[in-house]
């Protein structure tokens, strides 16, 4: 049995990670900032017969996940996915009209939140047997997209590809595999209907490409299909 940490586990392609992996019988530790509100994940926890339990953690927030750690008092972490993120709106972050308190809070969230929970986590990920570490990114981070961006967003994803990829050369020498992923444009609440996948769809791409993951992957920018993004 895998044991897996999802981060934002309450809606979109955290859920479905959430669902599929305790599904196929994982131990699964979803995260989301307001358990009070993720109805959702508490049915799947419900159901689940423990396989699923549901944490409080908001990854912008240091003492919030150290109490989650606390929390899971050095239970083994096979896997463990940064998937919490943020969206703005597009209109509050172009060059003509930029939030700065928002680009402040999206950096925050899905740059420094990720290393936040390695930090934390990474005590868990020694002691668990895949020792694979996943950080959901997006194809808006790579110099090779020539579209129209929100500034805020693509700078964070951009940032934090940066840190995995050093944290994949820090972390090699302990046999963690640290991996930035696009995985893909989904369907979510960010997005909506006109992204590409739905977010089941991806789920399951990303879940394989995970289970397929070694230390020579460590550092590359995967997509949800198992090929490398051009970066």
């Amino acid at each position: 049995m895998t044991s897996i940490l999802i981060t934002g586990a309450a809606r979109g392609i955290g859920y479905q990670l959430a669902r599929q992996y305790a599904e196929a019988g994982d131990r699964v530790y979803a995260t989301t900032r307001d358990p009070g509100k993720a109805q959702q994940l508490d049915a799947l926890a419900a159901a689940s017969s423990g396989r699923l339990t549901v944490h409080r953690m908001d990854v912008g927030n240091a003492a919030s996940v150290k109490a989650c750690a606390a929390e899971l008092d050095g239970a083994p972490i096979d896997v463990l996915i940064n998937n919490a993120g943020v969206w703005g709106g597009l209109e509050t972050q172009t060059f003509q009209n930029m939030d700065y308190e928002n680009w402040a809070h999206e950096f925050n969230v899905m740059a420094m939140g990720p290393f936040r929970v390695i930090q934390e986590f990474l005590p868990n990920v020694l002691a668990g047997e895949q020792r694979k570490i996943v950080t959901m990114s997006s194809q808006v981070a790579a110099h090779v997209y020539d579209h129209v961006i929100g500034y805020s967003y693509a700078s964070a994803k951009a940032a934090v590809n940066r840190l995995m990829t050093a944290l994949a050369t820090e972390l090699k020498d302990q046999g963690v595999i640290v991996v930035p992923m696009h995985p893909g444009w989904v369907k979510t609440e960010m997005a909506g209907d006109v992204a590409d996948i739905e977010p089941e769809e991806s789920a399951t791409g990303v879940r394989d490409v995970i289970a397929g993951m070694t230390l020579a992957d460590s550092g590359k920018f995967l997509k949800w299909t198992g090929d490398i993004h051009p970066w």
